[in-house]
């Protein structure tokens, strides 16, 4: 009986560690220099894509938001990226309908101690919720679900709006995309 369940520990545990690999954020980079990193060449080239005419200190700064957000809390930066792509375009001054603001359309109540509009801030406030989310629910879909929704709506099992099924979507092909698949 015991080496059964130490056996069936065993596999939780590793189909637990399996799954929440693409979660862990990678290695940091190690060099410095600009485009010696593959992965922020990448992830560089994809905000281009959203926002050509983005000042280079602007980019510069979400960039080091994202990657310092993404080793707080221990979050793959493409998916950080990704979040952020979905929530506000990059664009640091967006406001939404219901008030959510800055990159990861963080909501009022949330915003404590810093100006929302400063990029690293509001990367890091927005990881360290979504990474709350990622612990509640332990699934990338149900988590953007739950921020973009509201975690109670997710956890009573309720249908997802149209547009929170379409912000998990999107979310989730941009990662697609960065991840290269």
């Amino acid at each position: 009986m015991g080496g059964r369940l130490l056996l069936v520990v065993f596999f939780a545990l590793g189909g637990l560690l399996f799954c929440s690999l693409p979660l862990l954020a990678p290695e940091p980079p190690h060099s410095t220099g600009k485009g010696d990193s593959p992965l922020l060449a990448q992830i560089e080239l994809f905000i281009r894509n959203y926002q050509p005419a983005l000042p280079q200190a602007e980019l510069d700064e979400i960039i080091l938001g994202i990657l310092e957000a993404s080793e707080r809390h221990k979050i793959d930066p493409r998916l950080i990226t990704s979040l952020i792509a979905a929530e506000s375009g990059f664009r640091k001054t967006a406001v939404s309908r219901k008030g959510a603001r800055g990159l990861t359309q963080i909501m009022p109540d949330k915003i404590n101690g810093f100006d929302w509009r400063e990029a690293r801030p509001n990367i890091d406030c927005g990881t360290a919720y979504l990474r709350k989310m990622l612990d509640r629910f332990n699934s990338v879909p149900l988590a953007l679900a739950a921020y973009n929704a509201g975690p109670t709506r997710v956890a009573r099992n309720d249908e997802w709006p149209r547009e929170t099924r379409y912000y998990v979507s999107r979310v989730l092909a941009n990662y697609e995309e960065l991840m290269g698949k």
